[in-house]
């Protein structure tokens, strides 16, 4: 998920904490384009992949969308064996 820090009703941080409340797995990367290092610091201790300043440049969004893609796969594959290892046991 790209989510802007500043947006109107819920701000990014209250989102992202609704969404990785709802969905840990889900990697979240986030937009701003007014710096703060305080929000910053937040967002990456709720659990936000990456910070990123706007205007971005669309190629570091796209690696970063794929960094976030593999993180999570590795994540579920890591589960998987996980749940494969207990069921064998039972």
């Amino acid at each position: 998920m790209v989510l802007d820090v500043r947006m109107a009703g819920m701000d990014g941080i209250q989102t992202l904490r609704a969404v990785k409340s709802a969905h840990p797995l889900l990697e979240v990367i986030m937009l701003t384009g007014h710096a703060s290092l305080e929000i910053a610091r937040e967002g990456m201790q709720l659990g936000a992949f990456d910070y990123l300043m706007k205007p971005i440049d669309l190629d570091e969004l796209l690696y970063k969308l794929e960094d976030a893609y593999k993180k999570k796969t590795l994540q579920q594959h890591k589960i998987k064996t996980i749940e494969g290892v207990i069921e064998s046991r039972k």
